[in-house]
Formats: C-alpha cells, structure tokens, sequence
C-alpha cells in the first residue's frame, strides 16, 4: 500500500477506534510502518574505528588512516576519488563535504557495508575474484533484498571500474545518489498532500461511514443471535415438555390402579 491510502487508512483506524479500541492499535501499525520508510536507517560508525572520530581537517596524514580502514585497493581507489570529487574532510569518525557524507565498513545486521552514503545509500566494491561465481552472484542478491527492506538503497561498482576509471565510479555514486533523493522527497510530498484538507475530509468521511456500517452490522448480529437464542429456548422447553409427558405415560401404564384415577380425573375435568 502507498504512503497517502497508509496515511488515510491510519487516520479512519483512529476514528473508528473510538467505537472499537482495537483500531487505535491498528493505526499505530500503519503510523509506524510510514515513519520506518521515511526515516534514516539507524547506522553508527563501528566501535573499531573509534580513532577516525578524533580526526579532523588539521589532522596530520587523516587521509591515510582512513585508508587504512578500506580492505583492497579497490576501495582504497574509491575513497581516494570520492574524497577528491567531494572535498571531504574528517568529521567525527565519518568523511563530510559536498553535501555527502561518506561511512566505511558500516556493520548492519549480519553484514559490514563496503561504504555508506548520506546514512541510505550502499556503495559495494565487487571484485571479480570474489563476486562472479553464480553461489556468490546469489549471495549479493540475498544481502541486496535484506538491506532494501532495512531502508536502504544499493549499487555495486565492478572493482576495475573504481581502479581504471574512478569518475565513472564518481558519477555512479551522484546519479544514485540523486535517486534516493528524489523518492525521499516524493514520499514527503504524498505524506504532506495526504494531510490536505480534502484528503482528511474524506477520510473522516470514510471513517464515519465504516463506523455506521460496523455499528449496524453489530446489531443485525446481535438481533440474530437474540432470535436464535430465544428459538434454542423454545425447542429445549418443548423437548423437555414432551419428555416430562412421556414419563408420565410410561408410569401410567406401568400401573393400571394410577391409570385408572388417572383416567376419572381426567373425565371429571373434561365435564368441567
């Protein structure tokens, strides 16, 4: 469902939680489930590179010790383009300049992201000695689908290209970039457009009628079971009546002496 019928369907979950309680839960769901697609996913910079968070622009050889973090040449070529196509400088254990901001060897559930930028998108280095074979081809796909339902999006950057053509890499990472910005900023707007006046006003409607319709199909429910109730109550006192006539029956015919007065005062409340 998208963003604005999640918004509407959370508002009318609200109202109609004032005739049933349950639906206050139910909205709470939806808010939160709007809030964890549109919020920055929860990333730190790892406990192990607690010495980057000392670093600053005046730092002597800061660019080296964050060079040291990557884990092949491959990266390392990585970092040393988007520093110098970004300006970044050291920021409290994190890469900032150009409106980006760059993470390293990030861990998120039980993976450890190449790099991160701006908190949602993951840039992953592949080197072909290690990404090519169809088990490892089906590995990156798994960890690809687990970081997209945590939030983020993701690219891969063949290792020759950040080795042999760094601006291609550069530009991969801007046009991706560029992306995740623009569908966060389009997700704010159908948030903000669900809350204009029309859209909350059919929703109030919506909620009022969805109100009325469970109020009514609660009493028809009700009706019916009170009309079965009282059809169960006929029956069982039937059933019992004859039961208590068939006793009767059998033990007048088990005596011929009870029958038998039995019998007169029958006939004498007949002629009455």
């Amino acid at each position: 469902m998208n963003i604005p019928l999640r918004v509407i369907a959370a508002i009318v979950c609200f109202f109609i939680g004032f005739a049933f309680p349950l639906s206050f839960a139910l909205a709470g769901l939806i808010a939160w489930s709007i809030y964890e697609e549109i919020s920055e996913p929860i990333t730190k910079v790892p406990s192990r590179q607690d010495k980057l968070k000392t670093l600053t622009a005046e730092s002597e050889g800061w660019l080296g010790c964050f060079r040291d973090v990557c884990e092949s040449p491959a990266e390392t070529a990585f970092l040393d383009a988007m520093v110098s196509a970004f300006d970044l400088k050291p920021e409290k254990g994190l890469l900032s300049g150009g409106g980006l901001k760059l993470q390293m060897q990030v861990p998120v559930g039980p993976y450890r992201l190449d790099f991160l930028v701006d908190k949602r998108l993951i840039v992953e280095v592949d080197g072909a000695a290690y990404h090519s074979s169809p088990e490892a081809v089906e590995k990156d796909g798994q960890r690809d689908t687990f970081m997209k339902g945590e939030g983020f999006a993701v690219i891969r950057i063949p290792a020759k290209i950040t080795l042999y053509n760094p601006k291609e890499a550069v530009e991969r990472v801007r046009r991706a970039q560029a992306e995740v910005t623009k569908k966060t900023e389009q997700r704010l707007h159908e948030i903000k457009d669900s809350f204009r006046p029309a859209q909350i006003a059919s929703a109030l409607k919506d909620a009022v009628i969805a109100v009325e319709s469970g109020l009514n199909e609660f009493n028809s429910y009700v009706d019916r079971e009170h009309k079965k109730a009282m059809e169960r109550g006929r029956l069982e006192m039937e059933r019992k009546t004859e039961d208590k006539l068939r006793s009767i029956q059998e033990k007048l015919d088990a005596d011929p002496e009870l029958k038998k007065i039995f019998d007169k005062l029958e006939a004498e409340w007949d002629k009455d």
